[in-house]
């Protein structure tokens, strides 16, 4: 919803507002310029920013996304996330978790850095919505499907084919409130890759760097900007990553910017802070309203926001139409530059029929004109039907019968009465969501009170559209050693309305498999089928990435990307303070180690006698200052899994608590977990970190007095070993050589269900011994069940 608008574009009105602006000068070598040439001048302005790593952008959604009351503001759901929690891996419904939505898809421009981790246009969002929209452009498209609700949590946005003017393709819709967000944000993004965009695919793109977009997703990011200002969520948010990236979005802080370089003033020059000119953006010249259908006599409104910018004098509101009426006739200025105006328009009619009528705003040299609908009827009003998807719609009427009387709404399906009506529904409710449809089927309904009955009115449920959706735990970040293979990651398939059969490819060195057994760079699944297996495996050291293309039909979803590092040994990562460079006494300088540069807060590496050592001649010690550290000088590379050190006081000191911190950029430091230690002798100590990526680490004393640390080890990440203690790792099923395998992984025999699709069991409740068991089964569907958990598999 949006709040407080920058009404006022100089320093001095900023300031007034309470809103952090800009640096003095930011952009004053953009003064005097326009169009193209004034896009160039803002590109080297923010085109050179500090890179945010991918993993390090939850750390700048903390304080970049985050509602008054503290939880994650989520854009495509109502859900209201609990900060640093539910981030996504395996899920099925809305509100099961978040992640890092690319609202500029990540495949337009080839998971290309530094736009790949660039916060102004990666938001955190719902995962199920975020993978409904997949890389589908923004656009605008009526009756398009919205995802089902999970309890009290809903999806925002739809998905369905563009009915915005010059497109025809499969567009993803948000909601109306953070449409003028997302313009904002892809104005950003071709202002700060102007160098880069001309390579980009996109059908929203030209392929050129100015005026960069197709010509409708011009004209629909301009109708998105103007018609939903600036809102405080997005000022904060442009200070919130300003604090980590040192750049900012220029549409944010100068909403003009948009006009001047693609809008109806690229003629003109920009100056800041100069006449502000009176901007109406709600509502638009032409819209119209439907206050829909009432009873004889039974008034009936509908509201109708008013916002604007730079407007210096009151709104007057006049309205031509028999039976209308306005709840008032002037606006302050202040109110519509604060997004904060509305006018209400009613109806009555003694007579039935429908009704127009012409409402006229004005201010100054400003004035719009908007049409408003309106229909009378004796009997029932019943509406239009509204939020119409593949299995449900909203039924809505007018009550004129008062509070407590009851409709009976009545639903028919080929002029036979639908299972499970008519049903009861309460008058003054004046609507009802119809659930359990088919998808693409007509229905028909009324509603009656006894002695009335409503008009009857037509509705189709929306035709299905192919989705699959990639599921999985943890990260995508496999590694393995040159020649060997590497971990095996169990990736799960969420597949809805898809009949053809699956493609599945990725590129050299990563292999796809159905069974553990068998692997190809291309395998091919039925739509029956919800997993593969995904491993790296080559001969050469490096850095490698690949994009998960399923195919199905005509479908296509490439928005899933795995990175991978292959190492050319197994050395583990060992900091014994051996190196024989020791600083014998506390410094806040650098030591150089056996497995880097370490850089010291109040610390001293010490040639110190066994007694005070874990083993060998070297020990870290930290001082008695809480903020007494060590850390990496440069990343280690292949993530960190799990961090292990022996720790004890110095002799005689009392207990002391270590944090345990990483970060990806040597800024920000998140904390893995604390550690106690005490007593006269030293203890292994244990924490996970369990994150993909070139990270730092960094142990930080935050109370007692001197600590010894000795052997610092950290495994590498692993997409695979991150997750495994969950009991669902600890087995697996799967089909091969015609058998379905039953695959013990717990260590100690355990129970196992098998049902055919026909719900018999096959197997009922039978232990089985740790390691792999083959079962002879005819071709067909089964679930395998253990405990809480069960697998699909399709046995060919």
């Amino acid at each position: 919803m949006k709040k407080l608008i920058l009404s006022l574009l100089s320093v001095c009105m900023t300031a007034l507002s309470g809103q952090a602006a800009a640096p003095a000068g930011y952009y004053k070598s953009c003064e005097g310029k326009n169009g193209k040439q004034l896009l160039s001048a803002l590109y080297n302005v923010i085109g050179s920013h500090t890179t945010v790593s991918y993993d390090g952008l939850w750390e700048v959604f903390k304080t970049s996304d985050v509602r008054d009351n503290g939880s994650v503001w989520d854009m495509y759901s109502t859900k209201e996330w609990v900060v640093g929690q539910s981030k996504c891996g395996n899920y099925k419904n809305v509100g099961d978790c978040i992640n890092r939505e690319h609202s500029f898809p990540k495949s337009w421009f080839n998971d290309a850095k530094p736009m790949y981790s660039d916060a102004f246009h990666l938001y955190p969002t719902d995962g199920k919505v975020n993978g409904q929209r997949s890389n589908y452009p923004f656009g605008e498209c009526s009756g398009g499907t919205t995802l089902p609700s999970n309890g009290s949590v809903k999806a925002l946005g739809k998905l369905g084919r563009s009915t915005f003017s010059g497109y025809s393709g499969t567009v993803f819709e948000p909601a109306d409130e953070y449409k003028g967000d997302f313009a904002r944000s892809y104005f950003y993004m071709a202002t700060c890759y102007y160098d880069k965009i001309s390579s980009w695919n996109s059908d929203m793109l030209a392929h050129n760097n100015y005026p960069a977009f197709s010509t409708w997703a011009l004209e629909l990011l301009l109708k998105w900007h103007r018609q939903d200002p600036v809102s405080k969520k997005e000022t904060d948010r442009n200070d919130a990553v300003y604090a980590h990236q040192r750049n900012r979005n220029p549409f944010i802080d100068h909403p003009e910017l948009v006009e001047y370089i693609w809008g109806n003033k690229n003629g003109s020059e920009w100056t800041p802070g100069g006449t502000v000119e009176a901007i109406l953006s709600s509502p638009y010249e032409g819209a119209r309203y439907d206050i829909g259908v009432t009873g004889i006599d039974v008034e009936r409104s509908v509201n109708i926001p008013v916002k604007g910018s730079g407007i210096s004098s009151p709104v007057t509101a006049t309205i031509t139409g028999k039976g209308f009426s306005l709840s008032n006739t002037s606006i302050a200025a202040d109110l519509v530059n604060n997004s904060r105006g509305n006018i209400v328009v009613y109806f009555s009619a003694t007579d039935p029929g429908k009704a127009s009528a012409t409402l006229t705003l004005a201010t100054g040299s400003i004035k719009r004109t908007v049409s408003i609908t309106a229909e009378a009827v004796t009997g029932l009003p019943l509406q239009l039907p509204a939020n119409i998807s593949e299995t449900s719609f909203t039924a809505r009427w007018t009550n004129v019968d008062g509070d407590g009387a009851t409709y009976t709404l009545n639903l028919y399906l080929n002029d036979e009465m639908v299972s499970g009506y008519p049903v009861e529904v309460p008058a003054e409710d004046e609507e009802y969501t119809v659930g359990g449809l088919e998808p693409a089927t007509t229905y028909t309904y009324n509603i009656s009170n006894g002695t009335a009955t409503s008009e009857t009115r037509t509705v189709t449920t929306t035709t299905p559209m192919s989705s699959i959706q990639f599921l999985y735990d943890g990260e995508l970040e496999l590694t393995a050693i040159a020649g060997e293979s590497g971990e095996i990651a169990e990736i799960l398939l969420d597949v809805e309305n898809v009949s053809d059969d699956i493609i599945l490819t990725v590129t050299a060195p990563f292999d796809l498999s159905t069974d553990k057994s068998e692997w190809a760079r291309q395998i091919v699944l039925t739509p029956e089928e919800d997993r593969f297996y995904l491993r790296l495996q080559g001969d050469q050291p490096g850095k490698y990435s690949t994009t998960i293309m399923a195919e199905a039909g005509d479908y296509v979803n490439d928005n899933v990307t795995v990175n991978g590092t292959i190492r050319s040994t197994a050395a583990p990562f060992l900091e014994d303070f051996e190196s024989e460079n020791w600083k014998s006494s506390y410094t806040d300088g650098t030591y150089d180690g056996t497995m880097g540069t370490w850089a010291m807060v109040d610390a001293g590496v010490y040639e110190t006698d066994n007694k005070m050592t874990y083993e060998g001649a070297g020990v870290c010690r930290l001082g008695k200052k809480a903020t007494s550290s060590i850390a990496l000088s440069a990343p280690k590379e292949g993530g960190i899994g799990t961090v292990t050190f022996q720790s004890r006081p110095w002799s005689g000191d009392g207990e002391a608590v270590i944090a345990v911190e990483w970060s990806a950029d040597g800024n920000i430091w998140t904390t893995a977990g604390t550690v106690v230690t005490n007593g006269d002798s030293y203890k292994e100590q244990s924490v996970d970190i369990n994150h993909a990526g070139n990270l730092y680490l960094r142990l930080r004393q935050t109370s007692g007095k001197r600590v010894l640390i000795d052997n610092i080890a950290a495994s590498d990440y692993s997409a695979v070993g991150a997750v495994d203690e969950l009991y669902y790792h600890s087995w697996d099923s799967f089909a091969r050589d015609g058998q379905l395998i039953i695959e013990n992984r717990g260590g100690e025999a355990a129970e196992f269900s098998v049902y055919g699709i026909d719900g018999i069991a096959r197997l009922d409740y039978a232990t089985l011994p740790a390691g792999e068991t083959a079962i002879d089964l005819p071709a067909g569907l089964y679930i395998v069940v253990s405990g809480d958990y069960s697998r699909r598999v399709v046995v060919k």
